[in-house]
């Protein structure tokens, strides 16, 4: 408590600062993708609506298709956007990061061998187990749909994705991942420790895994992630603790509150009731 007390104030603020920026990066994104498929949304409605999507994802137990419903639901109150052309442009919009992830995972390696012996091994597995179980869930899925390579070109409307707009996507994906390096090295920075870019990269990997894994919005698991794997390259416990109090007061607690105020202004009970009735379509 009394390293988060001391905080930097101007590493906090940057903090900040950069989530926001990440809202706007997402929300640009996502309307590129959306304007592609015949719809029509501002930067400020979809970044608005991302938000909203946030907190609702962050309230809700174990997946975070309510948080995708919820802000579908959300660009679609004042702007032309149908279900459709909003969750196909969220599914390219989730594809668009996949090449930034790989890159920052490889990266990441590069912090391996810094990591405590003892603290090694018990990190690699967690991170292997975590692939594995993903590689299980998207085959298990793929199967259950049981749409064929042309179905899925039809429910991706590729014809209408090209070739520029993905790497736009890709762009704005990769200033994402920066952004999220850089928020992380300001929360370090916040209460005096240095972390070199791939330990960075590292950590932001074990707070993705974190936020996939079964709770309420990656509570519990994030901040093990990012606690476990600061005290693993060399952190003190406490410090590490205040590192990772100051990102998840932003990422967490700020975008919950403020998404939540999104909601209530945007639509309220009418659009949850809707959020939930559609999830639980989609979950079927």
């Amino acid at each position: 408590m009394y390293r988060l007390s001391q905080a930097r104030a101007e590493y906090v603020l940057a903090v900040f600062a950069l989530y926001i920026g990440s809202l706007v990066i997402v929300g640009a994104r996502w309307r590129g993708f959306i304007r592609a498929l015949g719809g029509d949304a501002g930067v400020l409605r979809a970044t608005l609506a991302t938000l909203g999507g946030i907190a609702v994802a962050n309230v809700a137990t174990s997946t975070r298709l309510s948080g995708e419903v919820c802000r579908i639901a959300l660009v679609r109150t004042t702007g032309r956007v149908t279900w459709r052309q909003g969750t196909i442009a969220a599914v390219w919009d989730r594809l668009s990061e996949l090449p930034p992830i790989i890159v920052v995972a490889v990266v990441a390696v590069f912090a391996v061998p810094d990591i405590k012996v003892r603290a090694r091994t018990p990190l690699i597995t967690v991170a292997v187990a975590a692939a594995v179980i993903g590689a299980v869930v998207l085959t298990w899925r793929f199967r259950k749909t049981e749409v064929s390579a042309v179905g899925w070109r039809e429910r991706l409307t590729l014809d209408r994705i090209k070739p520029g707009l993905i790497a736009a996507g890709v762009g704005y994906s990769t200033l994402l991942w920066i952004q999220d390096v850089l928020r992380l090295t300001c929360a370090a920075l916040a209460v005096g420790v240095s972390v070199s870019p791939a330990k960075i990269a590292a950590l932001s990997i074990l707070a993705m895994i974190g936020g996939l894994l079964p709770s309420i919005g990656g509570v519990g698991p994030v901040e093990g992630g990012l606690i476990g794997g600061l005290v693993a390259f060399g952190v003190d416990l406490p410090t590490a603790t205040a590192v990772t109090a100051v990102e998840r007061a932003v990422s967490y607690a700020f975008s919950t509150v403020a998404g939540a105020l999104v909601v209530f202004l945007m639509g309220g009970r009418s659009l949850w009731t809707a959020v939930r009735s559609r999830a639980s379509i989609n979950h079927v």
